[in-house]
């Protein structure tokens, strides 16, 4: 192995590894990955085959070109994460969030591998595009078809985006100085590079919301383990930084990622096959197994690298036990990504399930019953991303909560039981019958609007979280940030000036209403699980954004004082009232292009059904109202009493020392003349 002389840092040696030495372990890795596309194209009937005379055909430059390029569109994705992560959270850094050399090092090889990330989205757009419209590439790349159908077609909407967002990674990237905005354009890229799972999955196959939440989950724990890993084998083989802290960190991160693509692969898995028995009968499902044996094996190397290695990792040798261990996992990695495409690109077992109406189809299940007490408020429809996310959060919170009592601190019981009855109503809205009565019904969708955006986030608000866990958080040993103090510059940012400005949240919270349902927006996003998603999240950060200002706990830039708060409410509940009036006066239904066409026969007047839900929006709009109201004249009546406490033992310590100081002032005043210079008035 070629090194090179390097300067001398603490806890560093001072020889690297040179260029063409990682050129070629690149051109390894690349290579292993794209054999085992080919090896499980062919395994699981996925590779090109020549189409029958008279059907379409792209030809084999698309068919094999497709995969490759999807390949490699992956591992630019991922190089780009891994720096972005390496750079916001393992580098070195100061407490101020500056990155060092080494992260701006890191940032700089962002920008290119994003870079490359946007031109290979876009070359496997028009790939995908030849290949779903069965043309030959020179045609499919032609002005006329790709402005036709490219925005149409969800894999290649999904690329185009994916090319956008990289592109602007790189940018981002390109001027970034600090963990903040890095941390931020790590989100972005995530984001980005989660969107062709988003597209990969279709309703009429089942279980679809399952199999989004699974897909993404799959390639966000992908992503952020494959890249960090990366990154620090990088730095372990170059040792210019200690590798110590940065190990322990990523061994966290790894740690959860394995477990993500274990319970993630499980689901795709479920979701793909129609029985357990395909697992063994069918070339996708060996895929499967193989890929399933290689996490596995990389679950043991972790094990054994957390176990063995990063303990000592501070001195030469354990470096580069470290850098030589990373490369063998990074090795299964690149062969467990090539599985990964091959399966992406290749059918599934389960076929396809024709429902009985094309609104059924749609929706992705049959029509539900005739709405009752029982089956709207009790029945069960599992959405796994807001069912784990909200037992995630309930647990960290209970976990906050016995830390502090472990350590003899209280904790109000009332602020635990708000906010695990607030999970408990997001859990209920998401994941009960009303999820699904919702989708077909514009009266029972504003029950679970109004319940999610103004019960849940009242309870969200009065559990403080920020709160809990700014104490509950240890603070970080030496320079750098750790979780307690990327929430305190979190709390502190311009992001959350932003979110707490007064204006902006009426703005979200109350105006857009008007926006979302008396525009296509609202059809629009019914129309697909990504859009539902977003307007649950939506109803729920809004809603939390709104109460925090109002009657929020936890610490914010700028609090709004008490009678700020109270004409804010009044304001937003004649705004909501208006809106509610105008729903129960409309002439013609809400959302007609997507509640008209999944219609089950017990709605049989679309408009009747809007105006139950103007109703409804009237209705369930009061009584959270009334609550906030009271809590905003306890919290001013309890601010009084407080204020007015301080200043009695602020007087009983200094012997009311300003009273004092007045009564003198006033005297003075009264000896010298009633002019602040001393001179009496003249005579008339």
């Amino acid at each position: 192995m070629t090194s090179t002389t390097a300067s001398r840092r603490p806890g560093t040696t001072a020889s690297t590894v040179s260029g063409p030495v990682f050129g070629l372990v690149a051109i390894g890795l690349l290579a292993v990955a794209l054999v085992a596309v080919a090896f499980g194209l062919v395994l699981a009937e996925g590779s090109y085959v020549p189409a029958a005379d008279g059907l379409p055909d792209p030809g084999p430059i698309v068919g094999w070109g497709t995969p490759i390029l999807r390949t490699l569109t992956d591992i630019a994705a991922v190089v780009t994460i891994g720096w972005l992560l390496a750079a916001a959270f393992l580098d070195p850094s100061s407490r101020d969030g500056v990155v060092s050399r080494t992260g701006r090092f890191d940032l700089r090889l962002a920008t290119a591998s994003a870079l490359a990330w946007a031109v290979l989205a876009l070359l496997q757009m028009f790939f995908e595009l030849a290949n779903v419209l069965g043309l030959p590439l020179s045609k499919a790349a032609s002005p006329d078809i790709v402005s036709t159908y490219a925005n149409e077609i969800p894999t290649t909407r999904a690329l185009l985006f994916m090319a956008i967002l990289a592109f602007v990674v790189a940018v981002g990237s390109l001027i970034t100085a600090t963990t903040g905005a890095g941390a931020a354009w790590l989100l972005v890229a995530v984001a980005g590079a989660s969107l062709p799972a988003i597209a990969g999955h279709a309703a009429g196959l089942g279980d679809h919301a399952l199999a989004t939440t699974a897909g993404v989950t799959h390639v966000v724990a992908a992503v952020l383990w494959i890249g960090g890993l990366l990154a620090l084998a990088v730095h372990a083989a170059r040792r210019d930084m200690p590798l110590e802290r940065p190990a322990r960190r990523f061994a966290t991160i790894a740690l959860i990622a394995i477990l993500l693509l274990a319970v993630s692969g499980a689901a795709n898995a479920y979701t793909r096959l129609d029985n357990i028995g395909q697992l063994f009968t069918t070339g996708y499902g060996q895929v499967v197994l193989m890929k399933t044996g290689l996490i596995l094996g990389l679950a043991v190397i972790g094990w054994i690298m957390r176990s063995r290695v990063i303990g000592g990792i501070g001195r030469s040798s354990r470096a580069s036990v470290f850098a030589r261990i990373a490369g063998l996992e990074l090795t299964v990695m690149a062969a467990a990504v090539g599985l990964g495409v091959a399966l992406a690109s290749s059918p599934t077992p389960r076929v396809e399930v024709l429902l009985d109406t094309y609104g059924e189809s749609l929706l992705g299940f049959p029509y539900p019953p005739a709405p009752t007490l029982a089956n709207v408020t009790l029945g069960f429809n599992l959405d796994p991303l807001f069912l784990t996310l909200s037992l995630v959060a309930a647990a960290l919170y209970v976990i906050g909560v016995v830390r502090l009592r472990r350590r003899g601190d209280a904790w109000p019981v009332l602020r635990t039981v708000a906010w695990l009855a607030g999970i408990g109503v997001v859990i209920w809205c998401t994941n009960a019958g009303i999820s699904v009565y919702s989708q077909v019904s514009v009266g029972l969708h504003m029950v679970q609007h109004m319940t999610l955006t103004m019960l849940a986030p009242i309870l969200l608000v009065m559990g403080a979280p920020a709160t809990l866990a700014l104490r509950a958080l240890k603070p970080a040993v030496g320079n750098e940030r750790g979780p307690r103090e990327w929430l305190v510059w979190f709390l502190h940012s311009w992001i959350t000036r932003l979110l707490t400005n007064p204006f902006y949240v009426f703005v979200v919270y109350v105006i857009g209403l008007y926006g979302l349902y008396f525009t296509p927006a609202f059809g629009w996003l019914m129309g697909s699980h990504v859009g539902h998603v977003f307007m649950q999240v939506h109803f729920i950060v809004s809603g939390y954004l709104f109460y925090w200002v109002l009657i929020g706990i936890d610490p914010r830039p700028k609090p709004l004082p008490y009678w700020g708060r109270l004409v804010m409410l009044l304001l937003a509940i004649s705004i909501h009232g208006f809106f509610s009036v105008a729903l129960m006066m409309g002439t013609e239904p809400l959302a007609i292009e997507w509640y008209g066409i999944v219609q089950p026969d017990w709605i049989a007047d679309p408009l009747r059904d809007t105006l139950d839900g103007g109703q409804v929006a009237w209705g369930l709009g009061e009584i959270p109202s009334l609550i906030v109201l009271i809590a905003i004249a306890v919290q001013w009546s309890r601010s009084d009493a407080k204020e007015a406490t301080r200043k009695d033992r602020q007087a009983d310590r200094d012997e009311d020392a300003e009273l004092k100081a007045y009564n003198e002032h006033l005297a003075s005043l009264s000896r010298h003349g009633s002019r602040p210079g001393g001179t009496p008035p003249s005579a008339p």
